[in-house]
């Protein structure tokens, strides 16, 4: 049991310096920022949808087959498609839900701060894989502390790995911004020579 709320507090925590992450990369908003509401959403998706892929297959059994063997980030992104459907389906579709619901309530948002479809692709794809990164990495770990497998560590690696590529998504969308909106000015006093 105490394990289990080590993984607990490890994933409460990982959680909590995402969203702060992603808070800290959309300056100049108040409240919660797009990239906050995709990943609220698309993780009340994800539980959602887990709950229904736990009715065919039970956590532990789940949890067991992800901890199983060792597996490429391939090989697990397959197994997560045919394990838990339902729970990618619900995220992706929570995660969808923030570009209408933005778009109403901030209708005078500027395009790279509001929740654009491509954007909202990129951090469904980054999450998804993130979650079967976090997994692996949670197996790797359990393996080597030679603890038994179970599936606090391994929905913990999921959550987890979901945050975290949310966060790694944004980082590199607004990386693209900051270079964009950066080489004009370079070149700006070039032009005039």
């Amino acid at each position: 049991m105490t394990i289990d709320l080590g993984w607990v507090a490890f994933t409460a925590i990982a959680v909590l310096l995402g969203m702060a992450a992603l808070g800290w990369m959309r300056p100049r908003r108040v409240g919660i920022t797009s990239p906050q509401a995709m990943l609220l959403l698309g993780a009340a998706g994800m539980a959602a949808g887990l709950a229904l892929d736990a009715q065919s297959t039970p956590l532990v059994a789940i949890a067991s087959i992800c901890s199983g063997s060792p597996r490429s980030l391939w090989s697990m992104l397959l197994l997560h498609a045919q394990l838990l459907p339902w729970m990618h389906a619900g995220m992706w579709a929570g995660g969808f839900m923030a570009v209408p619901l933005l778009r109403k309530l901030r209708p005078n948002c500027r395009r790279q701060y509001c929740a654009r479809v491509v954007q909202n692709l990129a951090c469904s794809a980054w999450m998804t894989v993130g979650m079967s990164v976090g997994v692996l990495a949670a197996a790797a770990i359990v393996a080597a502390s030679g603890v038994r497998p179970g599936p606090a560590p391994m929905f913990s690696g999921m959550v987890t790995g979901m945050v975290w590529g949310m966060v790694a998504s944004v980082a590199l969308y607004r990386l693209f911004f900051l270079l964009k909106d950066a080489v004009p000015h370079e070149a700006a006093p070039h032009a005039g020579r």
